[in-house]
């Protein structure tokens, strides 16, 4: 089904590509914004903020920026793969299933960095302080950003693409959960239940907690997919397992 797919992608023309990707990134948008809704209403019991980020036209606008970017994104990536500065295969699926896991650590190191370096004063204030002006989040707020910091992740990911062969399905894959752990990370309550804080595996996981924790602490959590880096280079906010436990309230 896969190769199909991607045998679809090929055959369409620029203008055919630019439609579908502005079609397909309004309908993540859409569903985004429609999940981080449903989990707030799911779980008001679970809150990680005193109250939502009230919403406004600019976030409104900057919002609509940040699809239309990434819809940009999008093209320039399906005209690189056409190019042949793309390689995407198509392998065994135990071999998709390493991609994924290569992709995420990958992009989650980067993006750990790149986030590092957004909280310098410089960059900070000339691009990542658009972010946090939401200190709490509402189902928006994933995309209220700044125009430079869309094409950052888009340059970061398309970098990471260029230079690692990947599968076509893990590449789909990676970016069913960078919206899902985006969605999670801004949807301002907690769905995780707390017994999963024991497992090991699961307090790696960077989850609605651990964002919502960097944007009241932004110099703690800088970490995307996992805690790792944050845990390697200490920069783990001293009581995020406590919090996740439900012993500390956020």
């Amino acid at each position: 089904m896969t190769p199909a797919l991607f045998d679809w992608f090929a055959t369409r023309s620029i203008l055919e590509w630019v439609a579908f990707s502005l079609l397909g990134n309004g309908v993540i948008f859409a569903i985004s914004v429609w999940l981080c809704d449903w989990l707030g209403k799911r779980y008001p019991s679970r809150p990680l903020f005193a109250a939502r980020h009230p919403l406004s036209k600019q976030d409104a606008r900057l919002a609509g920026v940040a699809v239309l970017l990434n819809s940009a994104v999008a093209v320039v990536g399906w005209w690189l793969w056409r190019a042949g500065w793309i390689t995407i295969t198509h392998p065994a699926w135990w071999r998709t299933i390493l991609d994924v896991g290569i992709f995420l650590l990958l992009m989650d190191f980067a993006m750990y960095i790149s986030h590092r370096i957004a909280h310098d004063p410089w960059f900070y204030t000339k691009i990542h302080a658009t972010h946090h002006t939401h200190q709490s989040t509402n189902p928006i707020s994933l995309f209220v950003l700044s125009p430079f910091e869309v094409l950052g992740f888009g340059a970061l990911m398309i970098s990471v693409l260029v230079v690692v062969p990947l599968s076509g399905a893990a590449i789909l894959i990676y970016l069913f959960l960078n919206v899902l752990f985006g969605t999670l990370g801004h949807a301002g309550v907690e769905p995780f239940p707390r017994s999963w804080s024991k497992w090991i595996l699961v307090r790696q996981i960077g989850t609605s907690t651990f964002h919502a924790e960097h944007h009241l602490q932004p110099r703690t959590n800088y970490g995307f997919y996992t805690v790792v880096w944050d845990r390697l280079f200490g920069t783990l906010h001293p009581r995020y397992d406590a919090v996740l436990a439900g012993k500390f309230e956020p």
